[in-house]
C-alpha cells in the first residue's frame, strides 16, 4: 500500500472501524467473553495491512454505467 493509499485509507476508515470495535467490546463485556483487552490499533493495522483498495478512474465508472443503460 503506498503512503497515498494508507493515507487514504485512515481518512476513510480510521472512525469506522472504531466505532464497530467499540460496539464488539460492549458485546464482549456484556457476555463476558474478554476477547478484546488491547485498544483496536493492532486490528486497523491488520486491516489495512490486509486490504486492497481499488480505484477507478471516472472514465472507467462512466464507462460501465453506460453498458448497464439499456435504452428500450
Amino acid at each position: 500500500m503506498t503512503d497515498s493509499e494508507e493515507d487514504l485509507f485512515d481518512l476513510k476508515y480510521l472512525e469506522e472501524i472504531s466505532d464497530l470495535f467499540g460496539e464488539f467490546v460492549e458485546m464482549d463485556n456484556y457476555y463476558g467473553l474478554n476477547l478484546f483487552r488491547d485498544d483496536f490499533n493492532e486490528y486497523f493495522e491488520f486491516l489495512k495491512q490486509n486490504v486492497v483498495i481499488h480505484e477507478f478512474p471516472d472514465e472507467e465508472l462512466n464507462d460501465e454505467n453506460d453498458d448497464l443503460n439499456i435504452n428500450y
